[in-house]
């Protein structure tokens, strides 16, 4: 069981940032943020996952419907966010949910003089009642994406194995450079893996050198994944032993090791 794993957790004065970005779709981010995020609440660790995109599909797994996700307004005021938070029907799991307002997101925050380091200041107000914010941030380079790179204690990117993730992680790596964005730290991981296609074997060997952020950790590609909106449940729940799960707690274990 992934609880025999489980240590003494010790509050930390400040939470641990860290962010799922992606600049492609369906890369399997959100479901990677819910799992991960819900093993941390299984440690014991009091965490909020901040759903950030507004196709909001991280809120929608832990059941925390629109009708109930802060307005615009108060979500980038740091002392306000807070009435939005949402108690998830699993223990030590909170969840900040979105909705499709938040496509205006981009505008409000370029309104704003610090329009930059806007979300940062909101997690500072959040960050002394939790161990950890995890952050869905919707796909694409974007201003709000750039807040949440900023703000990251670590930015883990899934990539599917294929010639368009390589491109797109360049892509961000230069966006990086270019915009003098630097993350506390920042890994990828390969997701939806399908070991039976040579070029998703071959992947990591080939890229070792040029992408030394990757991580060794693969998360196969497995219908219970996408099953995953049947019940609402995070895979880690449901099917704790399945190999999908055991790769997700992995991967916690690897982002757990590299923030302490």
């Amino acid at each position: 069981m992934m609880t025999s794993h489980s240590h003494p957790v010790q509050a930390n004065p400040m939470a641990e940032i860290i962010a799922l970005y992606s600049v492609k779709g369906g890369v399997g981010k959100t479901a990677s943020v819910v799992n991960l995020a819900a093993l941390s609440a299984l440690q014991g660790r009091k965490v909020l996952l901040w759903d950030l995109d507004p196709q909001g599909a991280a809120s929608w797994y832990l059941q925390a419907e629109p009708e109930f996700a802060p307005k615009l307004q108060q979500l980038l005021r740091a002392r306000s966010v807070a009435e939005g938070l949402r108690p998830t029907r699993h223990r030590n799991l909170m969840v900040l949910p979105s909705d499709q307002r938040y496509h205006d997101l981009e505008h409000r925050l370029a309104e704003k003089k610090d329009a930059g380091f806007r979300i940062a200041k909101v997690l500072d107000g959040l960050a002394e009642d939790f161990d950890e914010i995890w952050i869905d941030t919707p796909p694409g380079i974007s201003l709000l994406g750039d807040n949440v790179l900023r703000a990251a204690d670590l930015v883990l990117v899934p990539m599917v194995p294929t010639h368009l993730s390589e491109r797109t992680w360049f892509q961000l790596k230069t966006h990086l450079s270019q915009e003098k964005i630097r993350p506390g730290q920042l890994a990828g991981f390969l997701s939806m893996v399908d070991r039976r296609r040579s070029l998703h074997r071959d992947f990591i060997e080939q890229h070792q050198l040029d992408m030394p952020e990757l991580w060794d950790i693969e998360i196969p590609y497995a219908a219970v994944v996408e099953q995953m909106g049947d019940a609402q449940i995070p895979v880690v729940y449901s099917h704790a032993r399945h190999p999908v799960a055991q790769a997700y707690f992995q991967l916690w274990q690897r982002v757990d090791q590299t923030l302490k």
